[in-house]
């Protein structure tokens, strides 16, 4: 984990910070996808992702409102999972990665200068279950990131 902070702490740029980051959740969770999404009032923004494979993705918009438990991260600031082979996962999210062609899905708060700055996202083609210890260190890093991206805008 030391030495993903370290590349995200290299990086001079918050679209750069935002990309590594993803690409270093990717490699953490042995993932297919991560990405990160800007809030901007309704709506979430796709800023950046990565894909394991390497292809290209399409970055999206989403209205926050249409994903209950996505709006719940961002306002609790706690992370969440859902798998699509959970009864009880929220339709709305479980939808989502039918569509995009996941199966499960870790969110992450990411905060900023002490508020709601975007979300984070790591997507697994498989039914992963993810443990308390991993979620904890995936989100230390995210805060982490959410440092860096404070002291870039502070700087411009």
């Amino acid at each position: 984990m030391s030495a993903a902070l370290e590349r995200i702490e290299a990086e001079t740029s918050v679209s750069r910070v935002l990309h590594v980051a993803c690409g270093e959740l990717v490699q953490l969770f042995d993932a297919t996808f991560a990405s990160v999404s800007r809030v901007i009032g309704d709506l979430l923004v796709e800023l950046s992702g990565y894909r394991r494979s390497g292809e290209p993705h399409p970055l999206e918009l989403f209205l926050v409102t249409d994903y209950p438990l996505t709006q719940e991260v961002i306002d609790d600031g706690e992370p969440r999972v859902v798998r699509r082979a959970d009864p009880g996962a929220d339709p709305a999210e479980a939808a989502l990665l039918e569509r995009l062609g996941f199966d499960t899905l870790l969110m992450l708060p990411l905060r900023s200068h002490g508020q709601s700055w975007g979300l984070v996202e790591v997507y697994c083609d498989d039914d992963r279950e993810f443990a308390h210890d991993e979620i904890a260190g995936a989100q230390e890093l995210v805060d982490r990131v959410g440092e860096v991206v404070a002291a870039l805008e502070h700087r411009l």
